[in-house]
């Protein structure tokens, strides 16, 4: 009897073994492609989160418009803006007097959580002097950061009142030339970094003394409680993160806008 059930079990496993390959003749699709294609739609679908997670807390493309995506509120233009041509469609163009564009709701917890900003910025030859930022977050009497052009190093910076980090490798900007410029802090660490087009640039470890009171500023900083370092040039693509974001991260986000 139990020899008898021994060779059923076996006549069973071959019919199985038989069975799968019927299936894959069929199909005509081998056991390793299959693998592959597994391995090729996780890898899609990765792909897919990366982009909505670099889409940020915050996203302002600013093409013809102040719509926030990125489930952001919009920006509302202020003052000596106008509409103009982008990297990817379009951009804001600043008067570096008076315009800017603002989000009044807060966006951006900089006191107590890390966080990154990013922007595409084109500086134009007129007045390259002073101060210029491009994103900064309202405190009450002066910005929290500044992601700007110093006139007095000829650098982009990333800065905090009386912290100043500079782009250590691109050098001077060009004049109406486009640049990527991402900005982060870590709590923790205390650390500044700036990149420009993709690459680390300069980093400083600092503390900020300035507490957020109100929301994000383009085109603008803020200094003794009034609108200041207004940009002069364009501004596009502008997101926030309430995270550091890592060197893969700003290189994928210069190299191109997600969605």
């Amino acid at each position: 009897m139990t020899r008898r059930w021994s060779l059923i079990a076996l006549i069973a496993a071959l019919a199985v073994a038989l069975a799968f390959v019927v299936v894959q003749i069929v199909t005509g699709e081998k056991p390793e492609e299959k693998k592959a294609a597994e391995e090729k739609t996780s890898a899609s679908g990765s792909g897919g989160d990366e982009a909505k997670d670099l889409e940020g807390d915050g996203w302002w493309p600013l093409h013809q418009s102040g719509t926030g995506r990125a489930e952001g509120p919009d920006a509302v233009t202020k003052g000596g803006t106008k509409w103009a041509d982008g990297p990817n469609g379009g951009a804001l163009q600043l008067n570096g007097t008076d315009g800017s564009a603002e989000i009044s709701s807060p966006v951006l917890d900089t006191a107590k959580k890390d966080y990154s900003v990013a922007a595409r910025v084109r500086l134009t030859a007129e007045n390259m002097n002073g101060f210029r930022t491009a994103v900064s977050v309202d405190g009450e009497k002066a910005s929290t950061f500044y992601l700007q052009y110093s006139g007095a190093d000829k650098r982009f910076a990333f800065s905090f009142i009386g912290a100043r980090t500079l782009d250590q490798k691109t050098g001077e900007p060009e004049k109406d030339r486009w640049y990527h410029l991402v900005g982060t802090y870590s709590q923790d660490e205390k650390q500044m970094k700036i990149y420009v087009d993709g690459e680390l640039a300069g980093t400083r470890k600092a503390t900020n003394p300035v507490e957020p009171t109100g929301g994000l500023a383009i085109g603008r900083g803020k200094n003794g409680g009034k609108p200041a370092d207004h940009w002069k040039g364009d501004i596009s693509d502008v997101h926030v993160y309430q995270r550091e974001l890592t060197q893969d991260e700003v290189s994928s986000l210069s190299a191109s806008e997600p969605g």
